[in-house]
């Protein structure tokens, strides 16, 4: 053999023993999960089938009348927003990767803020939607068909309209079955979202008088007067009690401010936030057997956020634990919101989307131990750039902690706003899953997990609201 087929011979093997010594490697492990792929940072995630079913219509110019009446304050503002620095986690969640898609997506006959409501909370197997009519509460049933297995994706084809619902006979003890949107223009819901305590709604009309009544229909006093548009929370508490909180102007020396404050059953109110603050959310949840509450003040330049517990006494007053300042961050807006997250057992977490510092933006959760305390560390989860509103929704009584949260999908002003879901751990990270749905603007998001632990979401877009139900993996 000459010596350079005998050089070439000599290569080759070399080769193939250092291909073989590569997988026999210690530390080379498995080959990743395809489902779990995540897309680097600086590349904006595709599109999953079911985002483009809902980003079709937006794009093809659909009026934003989603946004809060136009006789409340503070209309929309532009979908992206300061900063343009930030950089987004690591850790992103691929396009329909984590929680496949079991029904829906269904386009619903009204457009707006939408309260996801089961009829038996303890079964928790089938959700309904109950939306605002100027201060009335309208009960809608989706008829979302047959349920996909969760093998299946449940992905729609692309380019298929989201369906829309039928009649449900099933629905008729809830006043009305959704009709869907029969091809033409939803109608108009009002803001804020309705709430659900116990045997009872509560709803704010269009001048911010918010009634309690009965669930199944029937007329209610008026027990407090809001701010027009502004979100109301409502739960029920030991002994058949019922807990409101909502957002009302109110005149000082100084001017008009936005103060927050509670309403035990149909019993005056009683002041949550302090005198000449500027709150712009307040959220109510259950809490080791009474309320814990929480509000957001956005000043001018900062943002605290308050919690509080509140309880009832033997002789049936309100009881209001000592206010804590959570948490205070940048200067927020005067249309600045939050979620409060909690879980089965252990801490709870306040979330605010807001400003990092000048050149990030992203998720704070604040943790609440036993009762809430000045000052806690906040864990962030950051956003490829900011957004003004950004829409969140969390879960409250079970574990783990799911989170549906509205982010730009990339660094450059003008990319498209995805729909995230994700879950926080015991020491508040959030955890990414999937990007559910793409589109130009969410204005208003809601989640709730059913016994079997799969995610209903509502959320609302310039082309309508929508409903679908999510599989979503551990």
């Amino acid at each position: 053999m000459s010596y350079p087929s005998l050089r070439a011979c000599v290569v080759v093997l070399g080769a193939l023993a250092a291909c073989r010594g590569g997988l026999d490697a210690p530390g080379a492990g498995p080959a990743p999960d395809a489902g779990a792929a995540a897309p680097s940072p600086s590349v904006a995630p595709t599109v999953s089938a079911a985002s483009a079913v809902i980003a079709a219509p937006l794009d093809a110019g659909a009026p934003d009348a989603a946004a809060p009446d136009a006789a409340a304050p503070d209309g929309a503002a532009p979908d992206a927003a300061a900063p343009d620095g930030a950089a987004p986690d690591a850790a992103a969640a691929a396009p329909g990767a984590g929680c496949k898609l079991r029904r829906g997506p269904l386009s619903l006959s009204l457009r707006g803020p939408a309260l996801l409501w089961t009829p038996d909370d303890a079964a928790r197997a089938d959700f309904r939607v109950i939306f605002n009519r100027d201060g009335v509460a309208q009960h809608v049933a989706p008829a979302l068909g047959p349920l996909a297995m969760p093998a299946s994706s449940g992905l729609a084809a692309p380019g298929s309209p989201p369906r829309e619902a039928a009649p449900d006979a099933g629905a008729a003890d809830a006043g009305a079955a959704d009709a869907g949107a029969a091809g033409g223009e939803p109608a108009r819901a009002s803001w804020p979202a309705c709430a659900v305590a116990s045997r009872f709604v509560f709803c704010m009309d269009h001048g911010g008088t918010i009634r309690r009544t009965p669930l199944w229909g029937g007329e209610g006093p008026p027990i407090g007067a809001g701010r027009r548009g502004t979100g109301i929370s409502a739960i029920p508490l030991p002994g058949g009690h019922t807990l409101l909180a909502f957002l009302s102007d109110r005149k000082t020396s100084e001017g008009a401010v936005t103060q927050a404050f509670a309403v035990l059953d149909d019993k005056p109110a009683v002041p949550l936030s302090e005198e000449g603050s500027g709150a712009t959310f307040v959220a109510l949840s259950p809490w080791k057997g009474g309320a814990l509450a929480m509000y957001i003040d956005a000043r001018s330049a900062l943002t605290p956020v308050h919690a509080c517990t509140v309880g009832v006494t033997p002789e049936g007053k309100l009881e209001l634990g000592p206010d804590a300042v959570l948490f205070v961050g940048d200067a927020g807006e005067s249309r600045m919101g939050g979620a409060l997250a909690i879980g089965a057992d252990g801490p709870a977490f306040a979330l605010l989307p807001a400003s990092k510092d000048m050149s990030a933006f992203g998720m704070a959760a604040i943790r609440i131990d036993q009762a809430p305390r000045d000052d806690m560390p906040a864990v962030w989860s950051l956003y490829p750039n900011g957004l003004s509103p950004a829409p969140i929704a969390a879960t409250q009584g079970v574990s783990p902690i799911r989170v549906a949260r509205v982010r730009p999908t990339a660094r450059e002003p003008g990319s498209p706003h995805a729909l995230e879901l994700g879950q926080l751990d015991a020491e508040g990270r959030f955890q990414p899953r999937c990007l559910a749905v793409e589109g130009k603007s969410f204005k208003h998001v809601a989640v709730e997990a059913d016994r079997d632990g799969s995610l209903w979401i509502a959320y609302t877009t310039g082309a309508g609201t929508f409903i679908e139900q999510r599989a979503v993996g551990p």
